[in-house]
């Protein structure tokens, strides 16, 4: 099998582990892993893929190699009281298990109340960063750790006030920032 996909390769040290074994070296592409983490990441786009048809608003996922630890944030409570919520945990944590007794290696997961859904802050990023009209200096994004929107805004423009004031809303965090090389949007 070949692939003209770059993210594949031959598998490395094949013709060593061939020759030990006495067989020929497989030559199908693998996938390459610059991380080591490549079977973690895919047990977690399993985990987010559960997550985004389940039937509960889902706040994001992120990931922390360190602690091994996948935290899902649910626009529920999370505390037991909701039967729905707790079958999404069920399903995410079977899910978990499997990569556990498949690899040997824990993969923690925590779940997360959070008041806004991904969707309804990428879709307000968007809002944001793409009617801002050009020259001025913002930049920012959707965090998922703080489920917000973080809008950076350069000091010392003359209306800095003005679009502080025009982004008052508790889905956004806004920071202040020196003015420096930014790329102008």
């Amino acid at each position: 099998m070949t692939t003209d996909d770059p993210n594949f390769a031959p598998y490395p040290g094949r013709y060593e582990v061939a020759r030990i074994k006495g067989i020929p070296p497989n030559e199908d592409p693998v996938l390459l892993d610059i991380t080591g983490e490549a079977d973690v990441q895919e047990r977690i786009d399993k985990i987010r893929e559960i997550v985004e048809r389940g039937p509960i608003p889902d706040g994001g996922l992120s990931w922390n190699h360190e602690s091994r630890v996948v935290t899902v944030r649910l626009v529920a409570a999370v505390d037991g009281t909701s039967p729905e919520v707790e079958r999404l945990k069920e399903e995410v944590l079977a899910e978990a298990e499997e990569f556990t007794v498949e690899f040997q290696e824990d993969l923690t997961v925590e779940f997360q109340s959070v008041a806004y859904s991904r969707q309804e802050l990428l879709d307000l990023a968007d809002h944001i960063f793409f009617s801002v009209a050009p020259g001025r200096q913002i930049a920012g994004g959707w965090s998922t750790s703080e489920n917000r929107v973080e809008v950076l805004i350069g000091e010392g423009d003359d209306e800095t006030q003005t679009l502080i004031e025009a982004l008052d809303d508790k889905r956004i965090v806004i920071q202040i920032v020196p003015p420096g090389p930014w790329e102008v949007l």
